[in-house]
């Protein structure tokens, strides 16, 4: 049975799909999106972190490295770890005395997860909620995952994944067939304006997407937009992502997400610099004119998600 990399699981969300859902998150992800809320999901290795508040630098994690992979960076005022060094002992957490280190990613079993998931069975099943699988991108580990969903579907919970569709299409056919929602992802639809943004182009997700939808599957595809302010918010990329949507006769609705920074504090504690760290979030009444252009479109459009 695979192994998986998880970043973390979240219990009773009702942010990611029908009901009260578990969600996890797994590690591992091909863009690098300026916006990222998560930008300890990316790497499917280990991450290391410092809360900086907590530590008293007392050095004991470079005494306790067996691979002094930690040191000490002057310039930064900053303990850092050389993951090419580092064998993910975690001796470094365990004997941190102020609890400042922090690992973020662990490997588990398909059954591990499944247990865990389990044990909210009562929740989805009076709320009509399940599991959704994050990240991260969950396609990275697409065996993992079509196990995982399999799983689930056999204990009768709903499934959900939510991707940015940057995958080969043979890692994401397969896994179809178990997936009752699809959260898909749009960005931009300029590929040089999506790969300034995420380091990565668009074609793929595009191609990937119009292929989901041709499938005629009887899952639930809906199309997400995080809306960043004065980077993909312009009117021209809002409708010719309407427009490329229209053209599709899967898409239950698209979701405008508004632009958050709730992941300030884990860039600082990965000590890595926040690129949008001035950006103001957009207000709720120009994400509700933007919803309505695109339904002026013909589509159904949502601010916020669930």
């Amino acid at each position: 049975m695979q192994n998986g990399r998880i970043l973390r699981i979240e219990k009773l969300s009702s942010f990611d799909g029908d009901g009260l859902r578990t969600v996890v998150f797994l590690k591992g992800c091909p863009l690098r999106c300026q916006w990222c809320s998560t930008p300890e999901s990316q790497a499917s290795a280990t991450d290391f972190g410092v809360v900086r508040r907590k530590c008293g630098q007392c050095f004991t994690c470079v005494q306790t490295c067996p691979e002094n992979a930690i040191h000490y960076n002057a310039d930064i005022d900053r303990f850092v770890t050389d993951m090419a060094r580092c064998s993910d002992c975690r001796q470094c957490v365990a004997e941190c005395p102020n609890g400042a280190r922090t690992a973020y990613g662990y490997t588990a079993t398909v059954a591990e997860i499944l247990k865990e998931i389990a044990k909210d069975s009562i929740f989805y099943y009076h709320s009509g909620g399940g599991v959704t699988i994050s990240g991260g991108e969950p396609f990275v580990q697409a065996d993992f995952l079509k196990d995982l969903l399999r799983g689930c579907l056999l204990q009768g919970i709903n499934t959900a994944v939510e991707t940015c569709g940057q995958a080969a299409w043979d890692h994401i056919a397969p896994v179809l067939p178990y997936i009752d929602t699809l959260f898909y992802d749009l960005k931009h639809l300029d590929d040089d304006a999506h790969r300034r943004l995420t380091g990565v182009g668009n074609r793929r997700i595009l191609e990937n997407l119009a292929r989901i939808d041709a499938q005629q599957r009887p899952q639930r595809l809906i199309v997400r937009m995080p809306v960043i302010p004065g980077l993909n918010d312009g009117e021209e990329n809002l409708r010719a992502v309407g427009e490329f949507c229209r053209k599709l006769t899967r898409v239950a609705e698209i979701q405008l997400l508004p632009y958050h920074r709730l992941g300030m504090e884990t860039y600082n504690t990965l000590c890595r610099p926040y690129p949008l760290a001035q950006l103001a979030s957009g207000s709720e009444d120009e994400l509700r004119r933007k919803a309505a252009i695109l339904e002026e479109i013909g589509l159904t459009a949502r601010v916020g998600s669930f």
